[in-house]
């Protein structure tokens, strides 16, 4: 069992290390241009030359002796040059030589034309050591080349009679070359800059883990080696870095852009329209068009219009309008138009209209229109107007309409209006409207079926008003018709709402029981510093054994006085005016009138059926608060 298991891991080990031969010592050999030789050459023949370099190299020349004049003499000696170097040297640019696997084929170098091929290797200045990565570019026709592995390139740029490349690495002082007019390989020497161990190393490698495919690691290269700002009247791309910039297309600030399907840039100064999308990494200062989307990582100034969203990084001072959504991550400014969404990450001072909701992480500065939402993390101002719902985190100084709910959790100063119920959190000083209004501290009007609130500084107006530190009142009183009533007064003394009922005493002992259930409304001024006038009107149905089957309404209109004996306890008394309403049809109506029976001052029947007498009449209770 043992030597099974020898075998079994002696046969893993083997093929760890035939994997490990094949990925990494394959990928050790360098190409048959980049192998470095020593090798001299006395009156040889270039024919015997290429003989030589290929046996001490380990390639093969392929060529035809029409292009290459292989009697031609060499005399020359080369020490640790790569095979490139030492083909530069012995044609003179004449030949033009390219490798496929261990060979090397020779060929005519092409004529003259409007373009010039530069070509050599980029140097550290302090090691001698080749340096790849290294990004080189014609400021003027904007082409660009990446030295490969080792630290060799080649860029194609217009004839002139002086040509200049920038040269730029991470980590190394920028360069700018003069290229010289004659063909050969040039040696470009970089001067490195001082930099701690953890930017040099751990740094470098975490800007581009995630970089997977060599287009995207080319691009990544030249953003991180190169920082200079391009500036192009006028550019024109097919999609991103396939255009007049060229691999350059990052680094260029263009007046107007024109995008086939799609581009990509530093910045844009007049107006730029895409196809399909606009991309830029820094401002746009000027009008952006796109029939898909734009997206800046800088600041907007101006306008945007897309058919489906508009994202800015930067702050956005400008008018946007989508078909679907606006992003912003900074502060926003002027309009912004949706239809579906309007995102803020910060402070929003624009108007923001969508047709779905507008969601906003910072302060709302300016109008926010939406058709079903409007949400705002911290304070909002000056209007928020939505079909649904609004709501604030923090402090709302303006107005809220909503069709259902207004929600402020910190203080409002304005009007909240909705369809259903208002709330503000702490603080309300103005107006609140709805079925249901809420407010902690209360300074204004509300008008509402039902309005809560702690304490207030206003008049509350509704069905039922009830607020924490206002006016309570616990009634018991007498009067001519019913010696035995109860009644709740709640709100404030301005404007309160009373809850009534009442009865007959006598009649408990009767077959049929006569009491009344109303409601009604008052106000009470103060006259004194223990006195006060109490206004009421109040309607109160009369019910005989539990049946309400005909009309027949009481209604009181109390003009008296109150005296506040101690803090919890008062005195009331008063007169009333009364008029009971019933229908003439119905014969079933009891004797409300037992014991004393007021003199009638008015007696009218009207066409409807309806009869209504009225009298004068008094009443007298006790108050408890």
């Amino acid at each position: 069992m043992e030597m099974v298991v020898s075998k079994i891991r002696f046969v893993g080990a083997l093929v760890f290390a035939l994997i490990t031969w094949c990925t990494y010592g394959q990928r050790a050999t360098p190409p048959p241009l980049e192998r470095t030789i020593t090798i001299s050459f006395d009156n040889e023949t270039v024919d015997g030359a290429l003989k030589k370099i290929g046996q001490q190299a380990g390639l093969t020349f392929s060529y035809s002796p029409s292009v290459v004049k292989i009697d031609r003499p060499i005399n020359a000696n080369f020490i640790n040059k790569t095979v490139r170097q030492i083909l530069d040297e012995m044609f003179k640019g004449q030949i033009h030589y390219k490798s496929r696997g261990d060979y090397v084929i020779l060929t005519k170098a092409e004529g003259a034309s409007n373009q010039q091929k530069v070509s050599g290797y980029v140097i550290d200045e302090a090691t001698g050591d080749k340096l790849k990565n290294v990004s080189i570019y014609d400021p003027v026709s904007l082409a660009s080349a990446i030295t490969d592995d080792y630290g060799y390139f080649q860029i194609e740029v217009p004839n002139a009679k002086e040509v200049k490349l920038a040269v730029r690495k991470h980590n190394y002082t920028d360069t700018l070359v003069y290229v010289p007019s004659e063909n050969g390989l040039i040696d470009i020497r970089l001067a490195s800059k001082k930099l701690g161990i953890f930017a040099d190393s751990v740094g470098h490698k975490m800007k581009r883990f995630w970089l997977t495919t060599k287009a995207l690691t080319q691009r990544a290269i030249m953003f991180e080696n190169i920082e200079d700002s391009i500036h192009r009247k006028f550019q024109f791309s097919f999609v991103p870095f396939v255009g007049t910039n060229h691999n350059m297309s990052g680094h260029v600030i263009n007046d107007f852009s024109v995008n086939m399907i799609g581009g990509y840039s530093l910045g844009v100064n007049m107006i730029e329209f895409g196809g399909m999308f606009n991309t830029v990494r820094g401002n746009v200062r000027g009008a952006q068009f796109a029939g898909l989307f734009n997206a800046v990582g800088g600041e907007v100034e101006g306008y945007q219009a897309a058919g489906l969203f508009n994202a800015v990084r930067g702050k956005t001072h400008a008018v946007q309008t989508a078909g679907l959504i606006n992003f912003s991550w900074a502060e926003t400014e002027t309009v912004g138009i949706a239809g579906l969404i309007n995102f803020g990450y910060k402070d929003s001072h624009d108007v923001r209209v969508a047709g779905l909701s507008n969601i906003n992480f910072g302060n709302q500065g300016g109008p926010h229109v939406a058709g079903l939402f409007n949400f705002t993390t911290k304070s909002s101002g000056p209007a928020q107007l939505a079909g649904l719902f609004n709501f604030a985190a923090a402090n709302v100084k303006g107005a809220q309409v909503a069709g259902m709910l207004n929600f402020t959790a910190g203080d409002h100063e304005g009007a909240q209006v909705s369809g259903l119920v208002n709330f503000a959190g702490k603080r309300m000083k103005g107006a609140q409207v709805g079925v249901l209004n809420f407010a902690t501290k209360f300074k204004g009007t509300q008008i509402g079926l039902f309005n809560i609130s702690d304490s207030t500084d206003g008049v509350p107006i509704g069905l039922l008003s009830i607020v924490g530190r206002g006016y309570h009142a616990i009634e018991i009183s007498a009067d001519e018709v019913f010696y035995t009533n109860v009644s709740f007064r709640t709100g404030v003394r301005k404007f309160y709402n009373i809850l009534t009922a009442g009865i007959q005493p006598h009649t408990l002992s009767e077959d049929v029981n006569v009491w009344t259930f109303g409601y009604g409304v008052g106000t009470s001024p103060r006259l004194s510093n223990k006195f006060y006038l109490n206004i009421d009107v109040t309607a109160n149905q009369i019910v005989a054994d539990g049946n309400i089957d005909a009309l027949n309404l009481l209604n009181k209109l109390y003009v008296g006085g109150e005296w506040r004996v101690s803090k919890n306890f008062g005195l009331a008394a008063g007169c009333t005016v009364n008029a009971l309403v019933q229908e003439t049809s119905y014969e079933g109506y009891p004797d409300i009138f037992p014991n004393l029976k007021p003199d009638i001052i008015e007696e009218h029947t009207y066409d409807n059926d309806r009869i209504m007498k009225m009298w004068f009449g008094a009443k007298v209770g006790l108050r408890f608060f």
